[in-house]
C-alpha cells in the first residue's frame, strides 16, 4: 500500500486525506502540531465559517503572480467547495452578498462534518500534538521527522502548513523551512487581514466608534485601493473590514483616507453646510452641524482642524469651510504600521505560484504537493482564503494519488 503523509491539519489539509483517501490501495497520515485539527475553521466568519464566494474572481486575490492565479482559479468554481462539502452532508446557504456559509451558521459543524469523514475512513491516521522538524527525500521516499521523535516515511508528501498568521491557531509559519529545505523560494511575507495603526491624538477619544465610509489608502499622491463599508476607530488606529482589505496593499509609509461621505459631492456637501451656517448663525457651530457624523467624530475633526466648535457658527470663515468639507471627504492621517501575526488573518505572501504545476506538484522536488496558505495566495474577507484551502487541498489529494496510481491509458 502506498503512503501519502500530509503535513498540516487544517482546511486544506483535511480536504486533501479525505480526497487522497478516497483511493483505497493508498494510507494517508494527517500530522497536526496542535492537540486536534481544524482549529482555525472555528474562527473564521465570525463563528459562522464563511466557506466560500459565488463572485470567484483574481480580483478579490493578491498574489505576485496574478496571471498563473487565474489559471488555477478556472479550474477552481465555487460550486467545487459546494459539492464537496454536499458530499459530507453539509446543507449551504447563500446571503445577498454571494457568501456561502453552512446552512446553520455554524463553523463548529463545518469541523463536525469533516471530523466525521476522517473517522470514517479507515485507511486515514490522524496524529495531533505532532510538530514535524523536517522533511528530507531519500529517492522515491519522504522521511518525516518530528519533535516527539517519531520518523515517518512515505511515497508523497503534501504540504498545507497554512502560514504565519494567528499563531495560536496553528499557523506558526514553519512550512516554510519545510518548503525552502526541500529546493523552493519564499516571497516576501507580511500580516494581512489585519488592523491599521496610526498617528493621531484624536484616537484614543473615538475607541470603539463605527462609521460607515469609503476608506482609501495612499503612498503619497499614489492611490493603492479604496474600500467601502464599516470602519472602526481603536485607541491604535482603524479596524473593520475596509482596514483589513487595505492592509493586502500595505507598503510602508501610507495615509488612510476617510470619506465620510462617499455617494456625497464636494461642492453639494459644501453647500448643504452653507445651509446649515445660514439657518443656525448664533448657535455653536457643532450644533449647526448636528446630525451629519457621530458627534465624538465630528468633535475630534473640528479640533483636529484647530476649528472651535463651541464658537457661533456665523464665525465660520470660507477658508475653515473648506476645511472641514474637505476633511468631512477625506480625513487622512499616517499609517505606521499594521498588528502582528496575533492578529492578522492571513499571510500575504510564501511559495511562488511559478514554483508549483497546475496540479499542485512541486516543479523542484517530484513527489512533493503544496496547497493552502502555504503558497503566495492571499484573499480578501468573504470566503476566499477558506475556498482557496479546500479546492487546493482538493485538487493537491487527488494529483497525490494520480500520481502513485496513475489512470490506465494516461
Amino acid at each position: 500500500m502506498k503512503h501519502i503523509i500530509i503535513i498540516g491539519g487544517g482546511a486544506a489539509g483535511m480536504a486533501a486525506a479525505l480526497t487522497a483517501s478516497k483511493q483505497r490501495e493508498v494510507s494517508v497520515t494527517l500530522l497536526e502540531g496542535l492537540d486536534r485539527v481544524g482549529k482555525k475553521i472555528l474562527a473564521t466568519g465570525n463563528g459562522h465559517c464563511n466557506l466560500t464566494n459565488e463572485n470567484m474572481t483574481p480580483d478579490f486575490y493578491h498574489t505576485q503572480r496574478p496571471d498563473l492565479l487565474a489559471d488555477f482559479l478556472r479550474e477552481m468554481p465555487t460550486t467545487r467547495t459546494v459539492d464537496f462539502f454536499g458530499d459530507l452532508g453539509l446543507r449551504c446557504m447563500t446571503d445577498e452578498a454571494g457568501r456561502v456559509y453552512p446552512y446553520c451558521r455554524q463553523a463548529t459543524m463545518v469541523l463536525d462534518v469533516l471530523l466525521l469523514h476522517l473517522q470514517r475512513q479507515s485507511n486515514i491516521r490522524i496524529v495531533t500534538g505532532c510538530k514535524v522538524c523536517s522533511v528530507t527525500q531519500k529517492g522515491k521516499t519522504f522521511v518525516v521527522k518530528c519533535e516527539n521523535g517519531e520518523t515517518i516515511r512515505g511515497d508523497s508528501v503534501i504540504l498545507t502548513t497554512g502560514g504565519q498568521a494567528a499563531p495560536k491557531q496553528g499557523s506558526d509559519g514553519s512550512g516554510y523551512a519545510l518548503a525552502q529545505g526541500l529546493g523552493h523560494h519564499c516571497t516576501p511575507l507580511r500580516p494581512a487581514l489585519v488592523a491599521f495603526q496610526c498617528k493621531g491624538s484624536f484616537l484614543k477619544s473615538l475607541k470603539g466608534i463605527r462609521v460607515l465610509c469609503e476608506t482609501t489608502l495612499y503612498q503619497g499622491k499614489k492611490r493603492l485601493g479604496a474600500e467601502r463599508g464599516e470602519l472602526q476607530f481603536t485607541d491604535y488606529g482603524v479596524s473593520g473590514i475596509p482596514a483589513m482589505q487595505l492592509s493586502h496593499r500595505w507598503k510602508g509609509t501610507c495615509e488612510v483616507s476617510v470619506d465620510f461621505f462617499p455617494d456625497d459631492t464636494y461642492d453639494g456637501l459644501k453647500q448643504e453646510l452653507r445651509r446649515r451656517v445660514a439657518a443656525f448663525p448664533n448657535e455653536p457651530l457643532e450644533n449647526a452641524l448636528l446630525g451629519l457624523l457621530h458627534k465624538r467624530v465630528q468633535f475630534a475633526l473640528l479640533k483636529g482642524l484647530s476649528i472651535d466648535p463651541t464658537a457661533p457658527a456665523k464665525k465660520l470663515g470660507r477658508g475653515e469651510m473648506e476645511q472641514i468639507v474637505s476633511a468631512f471627504k477625506g480625513w487622512r492621517f499616517p499609517v505606521t504600521g499594521t498588528l502582528g501575526w496575533e492578529q492578522a488573518q492571513v499571510t500575504s505572501g510564501g511559495i511562488p505560484l511559478n514554483e508549483i504545476r497546475p496540479d499542485f506538484s512541486s516543479t523542484v522536488c517530484p513527489g512533493l504537493y503544496l496547497a493552502g496558505e502555504v503558497l503566495d495566495v492571499a484573499g480578501d474577507c468573504g470566503g476566499y482564503n477558506l475556498h482557496w484551502a479546500w479546492c487546493s487541498g482538493i485538487a493537491a489529494g487527488e494529483s497525490a494519488v494520480e500520481l502513485i496510481w496513475p489512470r490506465r491509458g494516461r
